[in-house]
């Protein structure tokens, strides 16, 4: 846990904490809602709570982050993909990209709508330099993430239909962002410079986690 700067679990918000503790008749420390993440996953990762969050129809009121975290950190754990750092930034970035306020499981939205928008991350950075480079690219790499992990069924169908380049390029465009994110500056300062690297090189299990994920309860890409 050491210099794990937190991007999904600082955002819990108190209805969150008022989940986890009513859900597992618990109490939760001020250092388990502040600073002592460790502590915090332990409680988030009792099958209960898990089950609680995803088996409502209705919309709950917990936090995106909290509810992508409980399904990115199950379906990662399955997958064998452990590294928490990886865990928390794909669950906040499903959490910022992926979803409305309101958290139901068919609620985010379909992605023909702005996909030709990312395509043009990739035309856009051979222009760009410095932290402008830099921020695209970590944009760039979370949007197809996003593309890839919760809507492969509509990339594979674009392929078929209009000869587009297929699920392995897309991917390819991802894990090279996030290794030239790593290597910026701007990575150092937010203390993501390990982690891009990192989540590069698992990037096709971490797909392939996100698209199980999807299947099972967010029933997406139908």
């Amino acid at each position: 846990m050491n210099g794990f700067c937190s991007l999904c679990l600082s955002r819990f918000t108190s209805f969150d904490f008022h989940f986890i503790e009513t859900t597992l008749r618990t109490a939760l420390s001020e250092e388990e809602r502040s600073w002592d993440h460790a502590s915090l996953v332990e409680k988030l990762r009792e099958p209960g709570l898990r089950i609680a969050a995803t088996g409502h129809a209705y919309p709950l009121s917990i936090s995106p982050e909290f509810y992508f975290f409980l399904l990115v950190d199950h379906s990662f754990q399955e997958a064998g993909i452990t590294d928490l750092a990886i865990i928390d930034y794909v669950a906040a970035t499903l959490a910022r990209h992926g979803a409305p306020s309101e958290v139901t499981r068919a609620q985010i939205d379909r992605p023909d709508r702005d996909f030709t928008y990312h395509l043009d991350f990739v035309e856009a950075m051979e222009g760009l330099h410095g932290y402008d480079r830099y921020f695209l690219q970590v944009r760039c790499g979370n949007q197809f993430l996003v593309m890839t992990g919760l809507f492969p069924g509509f990339l594979e169908e674009r392929a078929r239909r209009r000869g587009a380049p297929g699920l392995s390029y897309y991917e390819s465009v991802a894990r090279q962002a996030f290794l030239a994110a790593g290597e910026h500056p701007l990575a150092e300062e937010f203390r993501l410079q390990r982690m891009y690297p990192r989540l590069a090189d698992c990037f096709p299990d971490a797909r392939l986690a996100l698209n199980r994920m999807s299947e099972k309860y967010l029933f997406l890409d139908s």
